[in-house]
């Protein structure tokens, strides 16, 4: 099917997307209007660029009040909840910002989009959900509808997003919103700054490959992980809006389906000449995450399009 020929069969419709200052939302922003939507961002920071046509509203989402009334003027079909504190180390740190913003405000977006008679949440959670139960797992895919094991603050607040979610899409509740929660492998890809929450190792390994300094690498970098391209996960995040059907607070895996070792990332990007070295090795960490997104491909015909290796071969492009 031809591009224009998929834009006719999909009902144009108002997008609302917190935290579009993001990493993942400027992504959605352009992934959104490149297919004919009328977009709006809500987020407490200011976009380093802006896109024309596109709403910027400067709003905390844990404020309720100003929310609702965004939201009843905006009247959009679709808010697509990006908005978090999105860092293990912040939990662990400071856990009232991350419970505050992903537990207070993800509630708020829920509550003040039923009032204002929003059609479909999507919210973004997190792999991290997964937590002890990973372990078990480790070197196998992991299906959503596992035991939920959270081993911090971070973890626990998506756990509880998916949760909320499942209530407010409740038909024996309430009628109107429907909700489907996305937990999200690694993402990587353009714009991504190496210090952000989502970072992995590759924006890391990116810039010590720009700048020749030696790769630092966990110990003993055999660890895998499952890492999905930006445009891909923008991309599901789209036909997650789109869809006609009742997700019903459904759980959904979005990765690549496969999965690099910690050293055949660094390969990829510098060669097995580039130097490396290692750091203090961390406690508590995953051997190993792969994601099954075989029920991604069922409830949203998604399937990731970008290897891995397209997507590393775009950003040295960058370079």
């Amino acid at each position: 099917m031809t591009f224009l020929a998929e834009k006719c069969l999909i009902t144009i419709m108002k997008i609302l997307i917190t935290g579009g200052s993001g990493f993942i939302g400027s992504h959605l922003i352009e992934e959104l209007k490149n297919h004919g939507h009328a977009v709006a961002s809500l987020d407490i920071r200011e976009p380093r660029e802006r896109v024309e046509g596109v709403e910027y509203i400067k709003n905390d989402f844990c404020e309720f009040d100003e929310l609702l009334g965004h939201l009843q003027r905006l009247k959009p079909e679709a808010v697509a909840h990006l908005g978090a504190v999105p860092s293990v180390k912040k939990s662990i740190d400071v856990p009232m910002d991350t419970m505050r913003n992903n537990v207070e405000g993800t509630y708020n977006v829920l509550e003040a989009g039923r009032q204002g008679g929003v059609k479909r949440m999507v919210l973004i959670s997190s792999g991290a959900t997964y937590g002890k139960t990973a372990f078990s797992y480790s070197g196998k895919p992991l299906p959503e509808n596992v035991a939920l094991a959270p081993l911090n603050p971070y973890g626990l607040s998506k756990m509880m997003l998916e949760d909320m979610g499942r209530v407010w899409a409740s038909k024996e509740i309430w009628q109107g919103t429907d909700t489907i929660s996305l937990r999200f492998s690694n993402v990587f890809g353009p714009r991504q700054p190496r210090d952000a929450a989502y970072a992995s190792c590759v924006e890391r390994f990116m810039h010590q490959w720009r700048t020749k300094e030696p790769f630092t690498v966990v110990p003993d970098g055999h660890q895998r992980r499952d890492l999905v391209f930006v445009k891909d996960v923008v991309r599901a995040i789209r036909l997650a809006c789109e869809s006609q059907q009742n997700f019903n607070g459904e759980a959904v895996n979005i990765g690549s389906g496969k999965n690099y070792s910690i050293l055949e990332i660094a390969d990829l990007i510098g060669g097995k000449e580039h130097p490396r070295i290692f750091m203090e090795k961390r406690v508590g960490e995953i051997r190993e995450t792969l994601f099954d997104i075989s029920k991604a491909q069922k409830l949203l015909n998604w399937q990731p399009e970008v290897s891995f290796e397209e997507g590393i071969a775009s950003l040295k492009q960058e370079s």
